[in-house]
């Protein structure tokens, strides 16, 4: 039986990765069988949604039951409904709280229907309303609280295919420590990177010389170890020094850094709080404001889209140097501003060249000459020689960009958004 869980927790606090992982604390205690793997998945969604708490992850795992064996179905049920109803939020306005059971052959039956869904789940913006109707169509147990918002997540969930996937190791707190600040040794945890890099990734800012798989809020996780592979991240773990007392750990399978979010599109096609990758040519010069947010315009053969570049992160940098004429591909997604494209990466296709103006040298004495003012050529300052304004030459300058793909830096970049060193997997 498919378990899959959605929107228990709030910006306050909680995480549904955490209550996953009681559930399954719970139901070994209870001498269950927790899929062939004993691991649970950890979805990401579209990040563009505005009504996601922190990072729009929804979790499934599977129960192994006896299908004739009702009475444990329902205890397993049961369960799931006391945890979910125990720790979840709902006293925060924006958390709306849904589960659902699913048995093995309706899952297989209707795979291509809850794939397509996911689909839509992680790039663009789906609503409760097609949720209720796949719900029905495929005729899955489901409960919803509050408005049921939690029901995108569990039906979309169990459409990923992880046709690229990573793993997380996440470390959880004791409650004692709930809303106080993390304690883990530093240095351990760059050895680590040290050691492991890129098998994990994304777990340190080399740049800025901090770690950045640490939350902040008073959620229950005290770090998740992002990485390629089971083995990798525990042996990752091992060599973390903490410097609080751990409860538990839980390893969850994941479509997080696969770029599963986003999907090529034209320009003209995009709606609000889609992810996409887009095409164009710059046709507006950047422009930077305060803060460093740098804004350029490109366009395709449909359309034109303001993109934006974010001063906490180093495309900024990379946006102020292009003009008009470059050739990109744009990777990223609308969220709060319609009309602007924010950028997760950016790919130079072709460069625009820039030509520097110079004037002519004199034949006779080998020095620059002088122009006589605008269409009106050139005399050499020693022997007078003149030249009409069509003998300045043009010399390609060099730009200080080159093609290939820039990305933001690990800590601001988003759970779904593929890091370089992953390009090759």
């Amino acid at each position: 039986m498919f378990i899959a869980l959605d929107d228990t927790d709030s910006t306050e606090g909680m995480c549904t990765t955490y209550l996953t992982a009681l559930i399954l604390r719970k139901f070994r205690d209870m001498n269950l069988k927790v899929d062939r793997s004993g691991m649970p998945n950890l979805v990401r969604l579209n990040p563009n949604i505005p009504y996601k708490t922190r990072g729009n992850g929804a979790c499934w795992f599977y129960i192994e039951t006896e299908k004739s064996n009702g009475s444990e179905k329902e205890k397993i049920k049961r369960t799931v409904l006391n945890f979910l109803k125990k720790y979840s939020r709902f006293d925060d306005e924006n958390t709306n709280p849904a589960c659902l059971f699913l048995d093995d052959e309706i899952w297989t039956r209707n795979f291509e229907i809850l794939n397509k869904f996911y689909k839509k789940a992680v790039s663009e913006l789906c609503t409760i309303e097609e949720a209720d109707r796949i719900a029905d169509t495929i005729k899955v147990e489901i409960h919803k609280f509050k408005n049921g918002r939690g029901l995108i997540g569990c039906l979309a969930c169990l459409g990923c295919d992880f046709s690229d996937l990573t793993y997380e190791l996440l470390v959880y707190r004791t409650e004692k420590n709930f809303g106080t600040e993390r304690r883990i040794d530093e240095e351990s945890v760059f050895e680590m990177h040290k050691l492991f890099y890129p098998g994990t990734f994304d777990n340190v800012n080399t740049e800025e010389y901090k770690p950045v798989f640490m939350p902040h809020g008073k959620d229950p996780i005290l770090c998740g170890i992002r990485g390629n592979g089971i083995e990798i991240v525990n042996k990752a773990f091992s060599v973390i020094k903490f410097k609080e007392e751990i409860s538990f750990t839980q390893i969850f399978r994941t479509n997080q850094h696969t770029d599963a979010h986003l999907m090529s599109k034209k320009i003209s096609r995009l709606k609000q709080h889609d992810a996409a990758i887009i095409e164009g040519t710059v046709t507006e010069n950047p422009k930077r404001i305060a803060k460093g947010h740098t804004f350029f315009k490109i366009s395709d053969d449909t359309a034109g889209i303001t993109c934006a570049a974010y001063g906490v992160t180093k495309l900024k940098d990379i946006a102020i140097n292009l003009i008009n004429g470059d050739i990109l591909r744009l990777y990223g997604g609308i969220e709060t501003y319609k009309n602007t494209f924010n950028i997760e990466k950016i790919e130079i296709l072709n460069l625009a060249k820039i030509y520097k103006k110079e004037n002519p040298v004199c034949p006779k004495c080998n020095i620059r000459m002088k122009s006589e003012g605008k269409e009106k050529g050139f005399q050499c300052r020693k022997c007078k020689l003149r030249f009409k304004s069509d003998a300045a030459k043009f010399i390609e300058t060099a730009r200080n960009l080159k093609p290939g793909i820039y990305e933001v830096e690990p800590g601001h970049r988003r759970h779904l958004s593929k890091p370089l060193c992953r390009y090759k997997i």
